[in-house]
This record gives C-alpha cells, structure tokens and sequence, in this order.
C-alpha cells in the first residue's frame, strides 16, 4: 500500500500524456470481471495482450496489482487502485461527451438517492422531457451529503434531510412519512387486532433509514415483542422489493410507496400516525453552468412535489389496513 502511495506521488511529476491509458483500461477490464479472457473478450483483443498490459503497469508502478493463482484475486494495491479508476474513467467519458454535444443540447446533471430516483423520479422524467426536449437530464446517484468540492460535478443535488440547516441553500419539495407496507396477500386470512400483531410478520428495514422497527414500536407504544423477526437490508430498494415480493412488512418512506399503494400492488397493515424522518430537499449547486435550465427543473419538481404531496394524503387514506373500523379509529388516535 505504502508504495502504491509513493509511486502514485511520482505519477502526478509525470507528464500526462505519459499516464498509460491502455494499461489502467486493461487493468480495469480485467478487474470488471477477474479473468483475462473475458477482459480480453470485453476489449477485443487478444488474452496476452491484455495480459501484457497489464504486466506492464505493474512494472511501472512497481507493485503487484493481482494475485494469479488457481484463481485471479486482487492485491491491496490492485484493489485500491482498481475502486479509483471506474470513477476516473467516467469523469473523463462524461467531459468527453458534454465538449463533443451539439452546441443548441443543454445538459443538466442531478444527483438523488438511488431508490428516490428509480421509484419517484425517473417515472416523472418523461412529463419534463416533454416540456423541455432541448435538455438532457443526466442521473446518478448517492446519498452522502456533497462536499464544498464537488459543487462543480452536479448541477442540481436532492437529498433526504432531517432538517433545512443540514443542508443549506435547500429547499424542501417533497414531505414523506413512514409507513409499514407489504403485498395484500399478506395478510389474506390474518386479522390485525393491535399494532403488536405486525410481530405474526417478517419485518424488513433499510439499514440507510434513520427510523427503524424499534422506534415505530416505541411510537405504537409497545415494546418491540420478543419473538419479533427483523431484517435490516442494504438499500432502502431491497426493502421496498422485499415488499412487494410478500417477503414481510417493510418501513418505507411514503412518497416512494404512493404509486404502489395507488395500483394495489401493496397496502398498509396498520396505520400509525405521526413516524415522520425526513423530507426532500433539492439544492441548485452555485456552481452551476446550466442556471436556467437548473431553475426550469427545480420549478417542475416543485410543482410534482405539491402534487404527489396532495396525491400520497388521499393514497393513504383509502388504503385497505385489513382492520376492522373500530379498530383503525383506534390505531389513529
């Protein structure tokens, strides 16, 4: 590692038309996939000269980057140095593509969580696309908060905040509860009597949520049962897929669960009034190249934002919770 590090200090002395472009392209291909042939396949060439390249690199930089073995592994090296090139290649692709589009193309970068993206966002895009055909919305992804660097890589950011001074120059468009959901046939021939009855079920959370079972139970005001089975996920995505597969009952903020309560591809099995974690916020970045096109975007998610905001208040309301009347007034109060 350490002579990763000085032979990555002797790099930058280098002029740039000398940093092997070939080579990390080799390297990387051969990481996509931890074999040669399929590098070799994916590139087009044949399985020396990928093999070559890369033993070429290594001189170079005067470590070992794989471990060739019965099976090919990465070494601390290789591996630090193969997370840092797909992000290197991609900026490169991207300032290729934005120099060489046609002058009259506008393009517009955001960045938003990655399930908020899948479930909200992209099913909206084609409303703005309409609208405004002369601008290329490009998409990706994160959840951390951008760093005062890297305000000039996104034109637009949206993150999830649990409040405006997290983030500032901010500004909130779409307001989410947390609901428990799962697929109707989840519940076909069980009836709910309490809150505590969710425990019948496997419960599923996302590890990246700020509110877990525990403090939607506390809010119920039970503890969380002993023979409680909870399963935390990776990505809030996994949750919501879980879901929707019948796995179990999942907590999931409620503007990304509209559009399947709507379509009754899931449902509420117990209403719980007031777990509230964060709301969406968008934030122009002052760096931003493509202000008009930024400020069309940001006034066309507002307007989507107030709409679903209406539209999620009227979704949960006419969602079947599988209880009897008296008992939903109950789980209300």
């Amino acid at each position: 590692m350490e002579a990763l590090r000085k032979t990555h200090k002797n790099m930058i002395a280098m002029h740039r038309r000398q940093i092997p472009l070939n080579a990390l392209r080799s390297f990387e291909a051969v990481g996509q996939s931890l074999s040669f042939t399929r590098a070799a396949k994916a590139l087009g060439v044949t399985h020396g000269a990928v093999s070559r390249q890369v033993t070429a690199l290594e001189k170079m930089l005067g470590v070992r980057l794989l471990e060739r073995g019965a099976r090919l592994a990465f070494t601390r090296d290789g591996e630090l140095l193969f997370k840092r090139i797909g992000p290197a290649f991609e900026s490169l692709n991207e300032a290729m593509s934005e120099v060489s589009r046609p002058d009259d193309r506008l393009v517009l970068r955001i960045n938003a969580p990655p399930t908020f993206t899948m479930k909200w966002l992209i099913p909206r895009l084609s409303v703005f696309h309409r609208r405004h055909p002369e601008i290329e919305v490009r998409l990706s992804t994160g959840i951390d908060l951008p760093k005062d660097d890297e305000a000039h890589v996104q034109d637009i950011v949206i993150r999830r905040l649990v409040r405006i001074d997290a983030f500032p120059s901010s500004t909130p468009f779409l307001s989410s509860a947390l609901l428990p959901v799962c697929a109707p046939e989840l519940l076909q021939g069980v009836k709910l009597r309490s809150a505590i009855d969710l425990a019948l079920f496997q419960l599923i959370e996302a590890a990246t949520s700020g509110v877990k079972w525990a403090d939607w139970f506390e809010k119920a005001g039970h503890p969380v049962p002993a023979q409680v089975r909870i399963n935390s996920l990776e990505q809030m995505f996994f949750a919501m897929q879980a879901a929707l597969d019948g796995l179990g009952v999942a907590l999931l903020p409620s503007a990304l669960v509209l559009d399947d309560l709507a379509a009754g591809r899931l449902t509420i099995p117990w209403r719980l009034q007031g777990i509230h974690e964060r709301d969406y916020f968008y934030a122009v970045s002052p760096l931003s190249k493509e202000k008009r096109s930024a400020a069309q975007f940001v006034a066309w998610l507002s307007k989507e934002g107030l709409d679903a905001n209406k539209l999620g208040k009227s979704v949960v309301e006419e969602a079947r919770f599988g209880m009897s009347s008296a008992v939903q007034s109950l789980a209300e109060d």
